[in-house]
Order: structure tokens, then C-alpha cells, then sequence
């Protein structure tokens, strides 16, 4: 009768343990503020060249990402260089930008000011707009 005492008093430790470890993890969420989109990103900061580009902050499992990079990299991206910079590979990169929520997709012009950007899904049509102004102001500076 002693040993099962002590047993049922270990087990009931071990699930006390298991509890208190368990309500001590901390997980880090990727997102805690929904919805930020940076004004400025400089193509140079992302590895490409000082031109209009596309930079989409993504998720190695998020498949809306995918979605973004496909329609951004197909013909609706005006063959404009892009970027995508994934968060288990470059935490920093999204951390510099303020990006909690993936994805995150923004068009900018040479100097890094952003024409137009969408955290989610993205509208074709508004992509054209934030292309369209790109390749215009970057074109024609004076205009």
C-alpha cells in the first residue's frame, strides 16, 4: 500500500512540474500589432540594386506568401526585381521594418519610399497603381 502512496504521489509531482514548465515557455508571436506597412524600404537594405523594386516580407509556412510571391513575380509584377525576405531567415530585416504580419508587400521606388503596400492578400489592381507610379516617377524624376 506504501508503494502505491509514493507513486501516486510522483505522478502527481511530475503533472505539477509538467504544468509549471509548461506556463513558463514563452513563445514569441510573429505578429503583436496587425497591419504595419514601413514607408520607406531601401532595395540596397534587401539586397538588390538601387532601382524600383518589390519587397515581400514572408513566412517559410504561410501560403498566402507563396500567393504574393507568385502574383508579384508572374507578369502583374511589370518584371520589377523582387525581394522576398523570409522571417526564419532574416528575423533582423523584419525587425528593422517594424513587419508583424506576414505577408507583407510593398513597392518602392529607387530611393526606398513606398508607393503603395498591403499586409495580406494583394489587389492586382492596386498593384498596377503602385507599379504604374513607380516606373513613372523613377522614369521621369521631374514629373
Amino acid at each position: 500500500m506504501e508503494r502505491v502512496v509514493i507513486a501516486a504521489v510522483l505522478v502527481v509531482l511530475a503533472v505539477v512540474v509538467a504544468v509549471v514548465v509548461d506556463r513558463r515557455r514563452t513563445v514569441t508571436p510573429l505578429s503583436i500589432q496587425r497591419g504595419a506597412v514601413p514607408t520607406r524600404v531601401r532595395p540596397a537594405d534587401v539586397g538588390l540594386p538601387d532601382a524600383p523594386a518589390i519587397v515581400v516580407f514572408t513566412e517559410a509556412t504561410c501560403q498566402s506568401c507563396q500567393a504574393a510571391i507568385r502574383l508579384v513575380r508572374g507578369p502583374a509584377g511589370a518584371e520589377l526585381p523582387v525581394a522576398d525576405i523570409e522571417y526564419g531567415q532574416d528575423r533582423h530585416t523584419h525587425e528593422t521594418y517594424g513587419i508583424d504580419t506576414v505577408p507583407t508587400t510593398v513597392v518602392v521606388h529607387a530611393d526606398g519610399t513606398v508607393a503603395g503596400g498591403w499586409t495580406g492578400k494583394v489587389d492586382p489592381g492596386d498593384l498596377a497603381i503602385a507599379l504604374a507610379a513607380v516606373v513613372d516617377r523613377d522614369e521621369n524624376p521631374e514629373a
